[in-house]
This record gives C-alpha cells, sequence and structure tokens, in this order.
C-alpha cells in the first residue's frame, strides 16, 4: 500500500491517503482531542448513471431511480436489524443518494472499531431476493409521493424536468412511481456488480484516531471477494439540447403565496479542478449580486417582491450546469425579469473591489471555521472529492480567485435558455 500524508501548513490540518492495491481509495483525517468518529463508505454511483458501459465496452440502461433503490436494499440484512446493530455499539448510521454518489456513514464516540467493520461488512455484502425487493416498491413510492406533495420540492424539480430533456438531471434521484414498479432484482445486482468495486469506491474516518493502526485495521477487514473485483462503470450521456423544453411551467397546490425557481441552463461540465474554479467564481458573483446584503436583496425586499427564502445556487456536474434563483414571491415573473437585469448590468459592470473582498474573506473564513467540526470536515472532504479536488486544493483555488476570474464568470447567455418554475 502507498501512504501519502497530506500536509497543509496554513492551516495545520493533514490528512492520509492511502492508494490500496485494490484500487480502494482509503483516507484517514486524524483530529486530537475530539470524542465522536465518523466513517463514511462511497461510492461514485448516483441517479445519473441510467445508462453506462462497462470495462468491455458493453452497454447498460436501467430504470431511473435504481441508486437511491439500492442504497435502501443495502441496509436489508436475513437476520439482523443494521440500524439497531449499531445502535447497540452507540453509533448512529445513516446513507443518502445524489446524482453523483451513494455514501453511507456513520458517527460514534466509542467502539469505532466494530462500527467500522459492521459499516464495511453490510455495504459489502447486500442481502437481495425478489420478495424484499418487491417489498421495498411500496415504501419507494410512498416517499416519492411525499415529495410530490411538497411544494418547494415540486418548484424546483418542474424546472429540472423541462430544463433537461435527455440528461438524467432531469429524473428525480428516486425515480417515478412506474421506474421504481418496473425496477428488477437483476438490475439492482447488475447495478451493485459494477459500482460496489474497489476502483469505484472510496472509504474516509475522521476522528482522533492513530492512522497507522486504522489503515491497518482497514485493511484487515476488507473481504477478499471485494479486493478481486475489477469491475466497473462509464457514465453514458445522450447529447443534451442548449435550450430548455419550456421558458415556464406553472402549477397550482393552493398555498397563500407563490414559490418560484427560475433556472438559468450553463454549459456541460465535468467534475475537475478547473470546473471546481470556475464555480467558486460564479459562487462569489452570485453572493455578491444577489446575497442578503446586495443591491438587488434589498431592492426587492423593499418592494415586497421576496423575503427571507430567497436563495440562489450554481450546481454542476458530469454533462450539466445551472443557475438556480427561488424562494416566496409574489410576483415571480417579475422576480425573473429583475434577476436578468442584475445578471446583464453584471456583464457590463463587472464587481467593486471591496466587494469582492468582502465576499473573498467571507468564504473563506467559512471554510476555515470548518475544520474545527470533525462532520463539517467529513462531508466537505466527501463532496470535493467526487468533484476532483481535496479538501485543502478547494481552500487555495478560492484565495488565488482574482476580481478579474470573477468578472468573466457570469458571461452565458440568457436567451432562450432560461426556466421559471412556479407553483401557486
Amino acid at each position: 500500500m502507498k501512504i501519502e500524508k497530506i500536509l497543509d501548513e496554513h492551516l495545520r490540518e493533514s490528512f492520509f491517503k492511502v492508494s490500496h492495491p485494490s484500487g480502494l481509495d482509503i483516507f484517514v483525517y486524524p483530529k486530537e482531542g475530539y470524542s465522536k468518529k465518523f466513517a463514511y463508505f462511497m461510492t461514485r454511483y448516483g441517479a445519473l448513471y441510467n445508462e453506462f458501459t462497462n470495462e468491455k465496452g458493453e452497454a447498460f440502461s436501467l430504470p431511473p431511480g435504481v441508486p437511491h433503490f439500492l442504497e435502501h436494499k443495502i441496509f436489508e440484512d436475513e437476520e439482523k436489524d443494521i440500524f439497531q446493530e449499531f445502535s447497540k455499539l452507540g453509533a448512529s448510521v445513516n446513507a443518502y443518494t445524489n446524482y453523483a454518489s451513494t455514501v453511507y456513514y456513520f458517527s460514534t464516540v466509542k467502539a469505532f472499531e466494530p462500527a467500522l467493520k459492521l459499516l464495511v461488512d453490510f455495504v459489502l455484502t447486500p442481502h437481495l431476493t425478489p420478495e424484499n425487493v418487491e417489498k421495498e416498491k411500496g415504501i419507494i413510492t410512498q416517499e416519492i409521493r411525499m415529495y410530490d406533495d411538497d411544494p418547494d420540492w415540486r418548484a424546483y424539480f418542474n424546472g429540472l424536468k423541462k430544463m433537461y430533456q435527455c440528461h438524467p438531471m432531469g429524473e428525480d434521484i428516486a425515480g417515478t412511481e412506474e421506474s421504481v414498479n418496473g425496477t428488477t432484482l437483476e438490475d439492482l445486482l447488475l447495478a451493485y456488480d459494477h459500482f460496489y468495486s474497489p476502483r469505484n469506491m472510496a472509504l474516509l474516518v475522521v476522528g482522533d484516531l492513530d492512522p497507522q493502526r486504522t489503515i491497518e485495521y482497514v485493511d484487515g477487514i476488507l473481504p477478499e471477494t471485494f479486493l478481486k473485483k475489477r469491475a466497473g462503470g462509464s457514465l453514458t450521456l445522450r447529447e443534451e439540447p442548449l435550450n430548455p423544453e419550456v421558458s415556464e411551467v406553472a402549477v397550482t397546490m393552493g398555498i397563500p403565496t407563490p414559490i418560484f425557481n427560475y433556472f438559468i441552463k450553463g454549459p456541460a461540465t465535468s467534475l475537475s479542478p478547473g470546473d471546481y474554479k470556475e464555480s467558486m467564481k460564479i459562487r462569489i458573483a452570485l453572493e455578491y449580486l444577489f446575497g442578503k446584503g446586495s443591491k438587488f436583496f434589498n431592492e426587492f425586499y423593499e418592494k415586497g417582491l421576496l423575503n427571507s427564502t430567497f436563495g440562489h445556487e450554481y450546481s454542476y456536474g458530469q454533462g450539466f450546469s445551472y443557475l438556480a434563483f427561488g424562494g416566496e414571491s409574489r410576483d415571480p415573473r417579475q422576480m425573473a425579469s429583475g434577476i436578468n437585469e442584475a445578471l446583464e448590468a453584471f456583464k457590463r459592470e463587472g464587481i467593486e473591489e471591496a466587494g469582492f473582498e468582502r465576499i473573498k474573506r467571507k468564504i473563506l473564513g467559512r471554510n476555515i471555521s470548518a475544520f474545527n467540526s470533525i462532520q463539517t470536515i467529513a462531508n466537505i472532504f466527501i463532496g470535493h472529492y467526487i468533484k476532483g479536488v481535496d479538501i485543502f486544493e478547494g481552500m487555495r483555488i478560492v484565495e488565488a480567485i482574482t476580481k478579474e476570474d470573477v468578472e468573466k464568470s457570469l458571461g452565458m447567455t440568457l436567451k432562450n435558455r432560461t426556466i421559471l418554475s412556479i407553483v401557486q
């Protein structure tokens, strides 16, 4: 095994990266003096992977929602309740699926090694049968219906669905009732065999741990059958039209104040340090233009067109990127028009030096303070890992961003690239 210590002298923080012979990435982030410990076991397999090819060039297509369905079933055990087993060890376990990955994690203040073994064991030894797959369908479809009744979710997802016509970003992470009911045991096994393999997975542990002992312990609990797996899958994406399908979508749910999401469709991106830097430049620009202290926010607040629910984001990943603005408003269309005007003005006028420095310092300060929480460290670490940068590199990228970088960041075309989603 190759063990590398990654050190940031400015932060006085470090972690160990282990390149395991199997291809599994192992990270140990020691934090002395903290009682709680965390472990995250993840696979680069999320809701985007409806279509993929294996190393032999064979193409596969699976129903939307399979990664999320599989996450549910990984917790199934023939003999015991996984949640109760963690509870007996004084540990709390959970999992989540997003568009890029599936992550299983636990936290504990005691019995860390037994809990870590339990995590590795249940993720790597799934119990899948035709009967328990059929049983799970009702649980997941109920979850889908619950989200369909949430106006905030509907406003956001209705926009995504109409913005992406071919790219799987237009699909709900959980899939649809139809896709869930059509999912088979064979679908789940196919996905598991390709994506739950060493070269596609990573294990992160954070806490007051001895790195060498922890690395040796992890090496000793990895099953031989897992270590021998060489399968993998590469995401297949269809060509996506530049423009959203429609410019506006609205539904009625009888809520007191309309909720809106306004999207601007960006270019296809990837998961690389360059794309990460671009995302941080855009986020600085968005905070300057639309943050709580901005001219835009104060002006539209005074007009009664927005409130504290208003927010903005930039999201990107394999083959997609977009800007999103949303919240409650009595006039969503006027909000969309105002957002367009603010973006066009930014292209002409740029950003004030003082505003740029203030927001950059705010982001860096927030990032530095994150190192005081081991759970935050773990979450940021995993998020950065998926995006192709390490947790320290992310800081250095932000530090290197200039005012001129930010001024070039919002040059995307607005014409025919926007969609307004309203729930009223």
